[in-house]
């Protein structure tokens, strides 16, 4: 099976965001729906942000929305690092 992270995005990932503190890595998905398979290229993905870490490191959570960003809302979810292009093109 290809690995989640090196370039296949499911289409039921409308966006990502990353929110880095001293304490916490937030990783926040927006996605059309919630399923088994999203739910685990989400585990994945914050087991690999977790090897790049030494031992010591902060907390790698991720929160999972169901549903659009709200583009007005977005600073507490941190910086956008994906956003789906509009289904249809």
């Amino acid at each position: 099976m290809p690995h989640p992270l090196l370039g296949l995005i499911s289409t039921d990932v409308v966006a990502v965001a990353v929110l880095a503190a001293t304490e916490k890595v937030a990783l926040n998905f927006w996605v059309r729906r919630r399923t088994t398979e999203l739910d685990d290229d989400v585990e994945q993905a914050v087991f690999e942000l977790d090897a790049l870490f030494s031992a010591d490191h902060p907390l790698i959570e991720a929160r999972i929305h169901v549903g659009e960003p709200d583009p007005s809302a977005l600073v507490p979810y941190g910086r956008m690092i994906y956003w789906a292009n509009p289904q249809g093109q």
